[in-house]
């Protein structure tokens, strides 16, 4: 029988909201080294295509460091070599201090224990070459006859340098214009970092801790399927982190379990009475069972839908104040002009006069000036 301990609801989003580092205004410090701190402790930030904002990458590192300058993520990818990018469940820069913890998903695709399209070993030998040759590369840096139309009908050297990056043959130096510059690894990764594969023991354990230190508050099903992790192995592992007293069970009024650590657990927190506008791919909202279930929130993004069907717009951004989402606001920056066009607001029920509260004015403001833009138009 799992002893449970019981917390209140406000406790679970104040739990989350401290482990997500948006508890206060620079939990991760200030300059560069905080894009590091954060990175650290947040165990990835994804990285993001969409440029209706800012991408989310630095969007997500803005709410939590507000002198943050996008220079300091590139520094200390390129220059420090403290983060790296690969994939997590999406593309996203992740700590090079955890680097051996990449390494069983690069195995799986070693493997061919996935469904992305593979590369002949002939392509792969001759994309290794000409990097070790001539240093760092780019897809475009390869030409080829085959005309691709479709994302899944790249030309093969394109398909081979995603294979190779995947399987960790070669890794991404850095990025020029958006676009991946690939290089390999051991010109990449500083030598003080340990690059042996853990245990599998070893391996589930660290995403277990690792994502109750940055999550907060997580259940057994969102524990479990952080890599498919096998039920029994889970089970197993799971009670033997609560007998050693380093994870606990709690619930809220009878409801679903969820797991967290003792370092969370009646730590007293005050939450700064402010306004933030997240990121649909911000860390703290990516999961939206928790978002709905904890703070009543149903949140989808709404880009991918068919214009029809939307309710809230292209790319409608959940709105936190102190520990509640509020509402919805969908945003576009028009940079030629340096222009935050505001389409529309939507309020929850209760929140409708938050739009003349002051802090929604700084919110915006300071949007505005994350984003480079000048001025703020309202569509009417």
């Amino acid at each position: 029988m799992i002893p449970v301990d019981t917390i209140s609801r406000a406790e679970a989003k104040k739990i989350i909201l401290t482990a997500q580092g948006l508890h206060k205004a620079s939990p991760f410090g200030a300059g560069p080294q905080s894009v590091i701190k954060a990175i650290e402790h947040l165990g990835y930030v994804q990285l993001d295509t969409i440029s209706v904002i800012e991408r989310a990458h630095h969007h997500v590192l803005w709410n939590r460091i507000p002198s943050y300058k996008q220079q300091w993520l590139d520094d200390a990818q390129i220059k420090e070599r403290k983060v790296f990018e690969y994939w997590s469940h999406a593309a996203a820069y992740l700590p090079m201090k955890d680097y051996r913890f990449s390494l069983p998903v690069m195995n799986t695709f070693k493997d061919k224990k996935d469904s992305w399209p593979t590369s002949s070993k002939a392509d792969m030998k001759k994309v290794v070459e000409r990097i070790h040759t001539d240093g760092p590369v780019m897809s475009r840096d390869f030409e080829s006859d085959h005309k691709g139309g479709t994302w899944w009908d790249w030309k093969p050297p394109k398909w081979a340098l995603q294979r190779l990056f995947l399987e960790g043959h070669i890794m991404v130096s850095h990025r020029k214009g958006f676009q991946r510059v690939y290089d390999l690894p051991e010109r990449i990764i500083p030598t003080d970092v340990i690059s042996t594969t853990p245990s599998t023991k070893e391996y589930y354990t660290y995403l277990i801790i690792k994502t109750l230190e940055a999550q907060g508050l997580a259940t057994r099903n969102e524990l479990i399927h952080l890599r498919h992790i096998p039920p029994k192995d889970f089970d197993l592992l799971l009670n033997e982190l609560m007998e050693a007293g380093s994870i606990l069970a709690v619930q809220m009024d009878a409801s679903k379990i969820y797991f967290t650590l003792p370092s969370y657990s009646g730590k007293k927190t005050r939450l700064p009475e402010r306004i933030k506008f997240l990121s649909p791919f911000d860390n703290a909202i990516i999961w939206r069972n928790r978002l709905k279930d904890i703070f009543a929130f149903d949140y989808t993004l709404e880009c991918y839908l068919p214009a029809p069907k939307r309710t809230y717009g292209y790319f409608c951004l959940p709105i936190l104040y102190k520990d509640q989402f509020v509402g919805r606001i969908d945003m576009k920056v028009e940079r030629a002009n340096r222009l935050l066009k505001v389409h529309n607001i939507f309020w929850d029920e209760g929140f409708e006069e938050m739009e003349q509260h002051p802090l929604f004015e700084e919110a915006l403001n300071d949007f505005a000036l994350f984003n480079q833009c000048d001025e703020i138009h309202f569509n009417t």
